[in-house]
């Protein structure tokens, strides 16, 4: 009896006990008239927050999707992407974050989100700069110099894989799940 008393009680605790964890994953979707082409969509929870889980996205898109992002800088704002959206986007890595690396990721969030208007940018400051920001936050190794790549979301995360082969790899479904290493102060 005290054997079935002992493994309810560690079912009680288990929530307590079990660590939680945050899965960063980069998103692409390569052109389309739906945007962003380049996000990044947070689930789990955060140790500090165990009971609040976290499922929500982060791209960088124009506020209008006209003629004039051709031309030069327009308004620009976060776009969380809807589920279908997500569901049929490519997904190339995903990352999991301690606590300090998730609050990283929503501190370059916060300054996208409040960048002066006119923010975006097709050759500057699009979605594909935003996601390489967010990796660069992490302690990745970012390729912003290609501006072929700076358009191409899909090429742009493969070629932020391959720079950086220690953080997670890729598996034919396109799913990875790797720690990422907290940098070293």
């Amino acid at each position: 009896m005290r054997g079935k008393i002992a493994v309810f009680i560690l079912l009680l605790l288990w929530p307590a006990l079990a660590s939680a964890k945050v899965t960063m994953t980069f998103y692409s979707r390569e052109l389309g008239v739906y945007f962003p082409h380049a996000f990044v969509r947070i689930t789990g929870a955060t140790d500090a927050a165990p009971d609040k889980p976290i499922d929500t996205n982060y791209g960088f898109t124009a506020k209008t999707v006209t003629p004039a992002l051709l031309v030069g800088p327009v308004a620009g704002k976060m776009e969380p992407a809807n589920p279908t959206y997500v569901r049929r986007s490519n997904s190339h890595l995903s990352l999991v974050l301690s606590d300090e690396q998730y609050d990283q990721v929503l501190a370059i969030v916060k300054k996208w989100e409040t960048w002066p208007q006119p923010s975006y940018d097709l050759h500057r400051a699009n979605c594909v700069f935003f996601v390489g920001d967010v990796a660069r936050a992490l302690g990745m190794k970012v390729d912003d110099s290609d501006a072929r790549l700076m358009s191409r979301p899909r090429s742009y995360i493969i070629n932020l894989i391959r720079l950086n082969p220690g953080f997670g790899m890729v598996t034919p479904g396109g799913r990875a799940e790797r720690a990422l290493a907290a940098p070293a102060s």
